[in-house]
């Protein structure tokens, strides 16, 4: 597959994140809190994908955009491709809020 635009592959995480992706974003009080190492949670968007073909579509955007594409997972019957960093998450929280 020829590597896609920087345009064309925000597009795509876009309508996949709008369909049914989700935040997970640091809590900094919690790392106040516990002064510990036991809080770990970064920023993190996860994108739910329909199909293998879908994913390998998303992967794809993903390195278009010239992020790390990290190791999808199952959670339940769904595949999730998250994508992790702060700016990446605001980018997509940005967007969140644009729909509501």
């Amino acid at each position: 597959m020829d590597k896609m635009s920087k345009m064309l592959a925000m597009n795509v995480l876009k309508k996949v994140f709008l369909r049914n992706g989700y935040l997970r974003i640091k809590d900094s009080s919690r790392i106040e809190e516990s002064k510990t190492q036991k809080y770990k949670k970064g920023f993190e968007v996860r994108l739910v994908a329909n199909d293998e073909a879908e994913l390998e579509l998303i992967r794809a955007a993903i390195s278009a955009l010239d992020l790390h594409v990290a190791k999808s997972f199952q959670k339940g019957k769904q595949m999730v491709q998250p994508i992790y960093g702060e700016e990446i998450t605001r980018k997509f929280e940005k967007l969140k809020k644009n729909k509501e």
